[in-house]
């Protein structure tokens, strides 16, 4: 598809990709693709995306909106690229289904607005990983300080998420959730023995102040990481709902 006509919108929808990604998009008549796409960062190609199909919505094109964004799913499956495009044409890594479904399920739990800084750390990660080559590292720590934003909130007397903290308040939260169910409660446990080496673990990539910083953890073990980390997300996020919900 060498070029997509956009009738009148072609020098607005221009425009603004020129404003929000700071790069030249060439185009007379029509926006050239090809040459856009040719030239552009992986990054600028898939923020423009989600540009264009903003553009179409906000002008009420709903129609010209889904007609983009079936388009652009089709090409993505038809080219095996590694990415999902979700309902809003935000374009996220693919990294496997399992990984995509904890991500939506975290997501759905953040939308409470006590969330809001654990939810902005979240959603780093996925830019992080669509970085080329993806960037493991950052996207570990952004894991980690959606978790710690969290834990601070539950917790405010906690100075920092470590293994000690986790053990000393978590610890208590556990004896009052489960207090009436010893198997819930051995299990709960272990749990927390889990979360407590996850911890220590992501502390590896952490740049602490006076420490020379990490490299770049292989992509697998990032992943695994960051797949354990939301998962615990997710069990902070309903401790934090079932605490809040007793009298």
């Amino acid at each position: 598809m060498e070029r997509v006509s956009t009738d009148d919108t072609t020098p607005e929808l221009r425009d603004l990709l020129e404003r929000e990604l700071g790069i030249r998009v060439k185009a007379t008549y029509n926006i050239e693709w090809i040459s856009f796409c040719e030239k552009c960062d992986v990054r600028d190609f898939l923020d423009c995306i989600t540009l264009a199909n903003t553009f179409f919505v906000k002008r009420g094109q709903s129609a010209g909106a889904r007609l983009w964004q079936l388009e652009v799913r089709r090409i993505f499956t038809e080219e095996r690229l590694a990415y999902e495009i979700d309902e809003s044409c935000v374009v996220h890594p693919a990294v496997d289904q399992e990984f995509q479904r904890n991500r939506r399920s975290t997501l759905a739990g953040l939308q409470n607005a006590r969330y809001s800084n654990s939810l902005a750390a979240f959603e780093r990660i996925s830019d992080q990983l669509a970085e080329q080559p993806p960037n493991g590292k950052d996207a570990w720590r952004a894991i980690f300080s959606a978790v710690e934003g969290l834990f601070r909130l539950m917790f405010p007397s906690a100075p920092q998420l470590n293994a000690g903290a986790a053990e000393t308040h978590l610890g208590s939260t556990i004896q009052q959730t489960h207090a009436n169910d010893a198997t819930a409660m051995r299990a709960a446990n272990k749990q927390l023995a889990s979360f407590r080496d996850w911890i220590d673990s992501s502390h590896n990539y952490r740049h602490e102040q006076g420490s020379e910083e990490p490299v770049q953890p292989p992509i697998d073990l990032a992943i695994l990481a960051i797949s354990n980390g939301t998962a615990f997300l997710r069990w902070l996020i309903h401790l934090d709902q079932a605490n809040s919900a007793k009298p």
